[in-house]
């Protein structure tokens, strides 16, 4: 008797990224979230030393030999403005007015916050406020002198420690997006052969072109992912979606570059976008910053993690909650739980999902996803070589698990955030023993069992040009 796809336990859809750091990156604390659910570990370049990430990615190695699969994702530093270091956190009462200089002013009498942007007082005229890490701290501006001082009043008490960093909403920054330091760290990402680069601050396509021709300049396969974190980026989304491998909703800086009650649905449209047009995207910041300090998620975070897979983004990520939060390992079982139980809510209750088929390869996804459905199969098994065909099966977001099989360990890891994507590597040969190595491949995974039957699709190499095959199996 055939077996129904609903006697095999469901795999997670949605991929996790976790961000690395003092609380998490030793061998067991690295190992424990991947077993918990990470899928991509993101090494934060704004933080710590080159040892520090040489060290993670060692340990990364160790754990990959283990069997477990886990991407690494280099996150730059990009251009910031911020303030300068301070023997001990300023005090600022509410109310008081402070100077922002990028220069030092020896005789001034009221409290100064240096800067390290000497075109402060030119990019502030754009702006009517400061915000201090993410709006903990709002400075209304008062006056712009003409020796580049900005005098500003505070709307809330605090303190401001060193190398705080520093929004001016909805201000067009005249900053390079890439510093000499970020092409730096994507130098040594090419050398130690990370997944993925995820740029900070990025406005345009250009800068993406840039990256791109380095890459290719140095042979690096690395993915690129944009992170979307501000005004400028918002208005240039379309061309920097298509010049992307990937993006990133990151809602802690973009929502500080507009109003806050804009960032739902820019999310939304940023998500549905990316969907239709195939390219993976990650849902990012403040997820369960709850956690950061707390064992259990609050409610609001619960309902926010839910949401991004409610609308069917590739990837959620956590930030500090497993960088630098007491309960790392708790933070990513709790995302784990929210999001399986989502998309079984979705299973059974599935959201209408239209996105548009803009290539015949495309065209040839659509048509397995559609058989898959109408044959009740228990899984997708697609055979590629570079990943492309998996994530066109993985844009129609397939019901059932999407089984990618491909003789590049470099290709396996850059699946790891296509949504519904469990890629695996086997040996490839003839096409025919290449099949059956991949039924081996699926039933050892544990995603199908014996007499299911599952959708084939793969490229067959004919005289002239590969020619895509899709049939239906039956597992042995």
């Amino acid at each position: 008797m055939r077996k129904t796809p609903d006697t095999v336990s469901p795999m997670r859809r949605t991929k996790i990224v976790c961000t690395l750091g003092p609380s998490s990156a030793t061998l067991e604390g690295i190992r424990e979230l991947a077993k918990a659910g990470m899928n991509v570990a993101r090494i934060n370049l704004s933080h710590g030393k080159r040892e520090d990430r040489l060290k993670m990615i060692e340990i990364i190695s160790m754990l990959r030999k283990e069997g477990l699969t886990i991407a690494i994702m280099f996150d730059t530093k990009g251009a910031e403005i911020r303030t300068g270091e301070v023997p001990h956190p300023l005090t600022i009462a509410k109310g008081q007015e402070v100077i922002f200089s990028p220069n030092r002013l020896e005789n001034e009498k009221r409290t100064v916050i240096s800067v390290n942007y000497s075109g402060f007082s030119q990019d502030v005229r754009e702006t009517n406020r400061i915000l201090l890490d993410n709006g903990e701290m709002i400075f209304d501006i008062v006056k712009i002198a003409d020796d580049g001082t900005v005098l500003a009043r505070s709307q809330n008490e605090g303190e401001i420690g060193s190398r705080r960093h520093i929004t001016l909403p909805g201000a067009d920054i005249d900053l390079p997006s890439l510093t000499q330091q970020d092409w730096d760290d994507i130098a040594l990402g090419i050398e130690q052969n990370v997944d993925y680069f995820s740029l900070s601050f990025i406005r345009k396509a250009e800068e993406l072109r840039e990256v791109r021709d380095f890459l290719m300049k140095h042979k690096s396969a690395a993915r690129i992912i944009t992170k979307i974190e501000t005004k400028q980026a918002v208005a240039n989304i379309a061309e920097i979606i298509a010049a992307s491998d990937g993006i990133m909703v990151a809602r802690g800086d973009l929502g500080s570059d507009l109003p806050f009650e804009d960032l739902p649905s820019i999310q939304d449209e940023i998500v549905a976008r990316c969907h239709d047009a195939g390219v993976p995207v990650i849902v990012a910041t403040h997820m369960l910053e709850s956690m950061i300090e707390h064992p259990s998620p609050t409610r609001a975070e619960v309902t926010d993690v839910a949401h991004a897979a409610m609308t069917r983004a590739d990837a959620t990520m956590l930030s500090g909650e497993t960088a630098n939060g007491k309960y790392p390992l708790k933070a990513v079982e709790a995302m784990d739980r929210i999001l399986r139980k989502t998309e079984d809510h979705l299973q059974r209750f599935p959201l209408p999902s239209i996105v548009g088929v803009r290539t015949d390869r495309e065209a040839r996804a659509e048509a397995a996803v559609s058989l898959a459905s109408a044959t009740s199969a228990a899984a997708l098994l697609v055979f590629t070589k570079s990943g492309q065909t998996a994530r066109e099966v993985s844009k129609f977001r397939p019901k059932v698990p999407v089984i990618a099989l491909t003789n590049s360990a470099s290709t396996l890891y850059k699946l790891c955030l296509s949504y519904g994507v469990l890629p695996l590597v086997i040996p490839f040969s003839d096409p025919e023993s290449t099949v059956h190595e991949g039924l081996r491949a699926a039933l050892a995974s544990g995603i199908v069992s014996s007499d299911q039957s599952v959708v084939l699709l793969s490229d067959m190499q004919t005289k002239d040009a590969p020619v895509q095959s899709v049939q239906t199996r039956t597992i042995a």
